[in-house]
């Protein structure tokens, strides 16, 4: 036998009508606040990219006015401003040159000291010169083979090694090619 419900009678645990438009009124509520969390994070967003935005043309203004003091400086050449103006022109991206060392160095081989100097002030080498210490020939020998198979260094020669208390100490000159870097 089918039963009816009877939706206005009142009595604990029953659901009546105004029950029901509570429930969905709540409902409505909670997905109407949903909705203006998203519109109002949207608005963040969107302000923080028109201000990021502005930043980089601010940037690229900057840019362009540093670069057009520097090729001003550059045909004035004055004795001081000549090498500080280069600075500003090429400068070589060592991360990569350093993560390459790292990634090649034995477990053997520690640094003592690692100098550069330039080649020409058009180069895009630069000179590199390693000094460190080793327990072993060999290690210096592995360290030398995976300079030589990077594509960021060539010419790369042992220049002096000698045995101490400790293990050995080395001497290695190679050079360090960088791309271009624009600034």
């Amino acid at each position: 036998m089918i039963q009816r419900v009877n939706f206005v009678e009142r009595g604990p645990y029953t659901l009546t009508y105004r029950d029901m438009l509570l429930f969905a009124g709540l409902l409505c509520a909670a997905c109407i606040a949903v909705h203006g969390i998203f519109i109002f994070r949207h608005m963040l967003v969107k302000n923080k990219a028109a201000r990021l935005t502005r930043q980089v043309q601010e940037l690229s203004i900057y840019k362009e006015k540093a670069l057009a003091a520097l090729q001003i400086a550059q045909t004035r050449s004055t004795g001081f401003i000549a090498p500080l103006a280069s600075l500003f022109v090429k400068m070589p991206v060592w991360s990569q040159a350093l993560s390459d060392i790292s990634k090649s160095m034995p477990t053997q081989i520690w640094f003592k000291n690692i100098r550069s100097s330039s080649i020409g002030e058009q180069s895009d080498t630069r000179k590199l010169e390693i000094s460190g210490g080793s327990t072993s020939h060999a290690a210096v020998a592995q360290f030398i083979k995976s300079l030589e198979d990077s594509k960021l260094f060539k010419s790369t020669m042992l220049v002096n090694s000698q045995k101490e208390k400790t293990g050995y100490s080395f001497l290695i000159n190679t050079e360090v090619w960088f791309p271009t870097v624009d600034w």
